[in-house]
């Protein structure tokens, strides 16, 4: 199963959105796709109207050892070949667990290692935060042999996000360094923008294209159709699957193919 974490610290850049159309695409593409609501304000859960775990048979529980069963029971059906690991009530206690816990920043790795052969892909919707949460999830996608991994970084048009991405970089890098792993980052996604804003997204946006390194690999503008699409509980390809938006989505899972 390749594995791929959409992550910025930052809220508000378009992580969810971006998570559930890519695996949506990607399962368009014919994959068997798991998309992980990891962040514990559980926006992906609700935004595709599933149900949330019941208390006692959660992720937190399993990733924390309090519950043993099986793992596979905690997967909801979506679409046929999109299925989602959901959110539930006591996620927001998961990073106090996990500061406690034994090779924490490896536990949600562990988590999506049950289910390596029943998913082609794995898309995992990170919190937005710089703490052991987000940690676990670059792990969870660090490079595999023979598996396609790594980081897909949505961010806003602007001036906040050079530091915020800044940010992300050090603290990859010092985890790569202490956990003795790589993580690629496959690219940057500037989101929700819209160049009727001004000179600020417009240099923005030329800002993100000049860095080289991370590339951009997707450029995902504001539609009216992913804001219904979102309304209606649906990935943009299923609601208007004609539409631009879908496309960009069809484009940026094509690139991560390819990675």
């Amino acid at each position: 199963m390749d594995i791929f974490a959409m992550t910025n610290q930052k809220g508000g850049v378009g992580k969810t959105a971006n998570t559930i159309n890519l695996g949506a695409a990607l399962a368009e593409e014919g994959r068997r796709v798991l998309l992980v609501d990891w962040d514990p304000q559980g926006h992906l859960t609700e935004a595709l109207g599933v149900p949330e775990s019941p208390e006692g048979r959660t992720m937190k529980g399993w990733v924390l050892g309090e519950w043993s069963g099986d793992p596979h029971e905690l997967v909801v059906p979506y679409r046929e070949c999109l299925h989602v690991l959901p959110t539930a009530m006591d996620m927001f206690l998961l990073d106090k667990g996990l500061y406690a816990a034994n090779a924490r920043e490896m536990r949600l790795a562990r988590l999506l290692a049950q289910y390596e052969d029943d998913y082609d892909a794995c898309v995992i919707d990170a919190p937005p935060s710089l703490g052991i949460g987000t940690e676990c999830a670059l792990m969870a996608a660090r490079r595999r042999p023979g598996k396609r991994a790594g980081l897909v970084i949505p961010v806003e048009a602007e001036d906040s996000s050079i530091r915020a991405l800044r940010l992300l970089l050090r603290q990859l890098a010092i985890l790569c360094d202490v956990m003795g792993e790589q993580v690629d980052i496959l690219g940057l996604v500037p989101s929700r923008f819209d160049l009727r804003d001004g000179e600020i997204v417009s240099s923005m946006l030329e800002a993100f294209r000049g860095l080289g390194e991370p590339p951009v690999i997707a450029e995902i503008r504001k539609r009216t159709d992913i804001r219904k699409a979102w309304r209606e509980k649906v990935p943009v390809l299923e609601y208007a699957p004609k539409s631009e938006a879908a496309q960009w989505y069809r484009d940026l899972a094509k690139v991560v193919l390819a990675a």
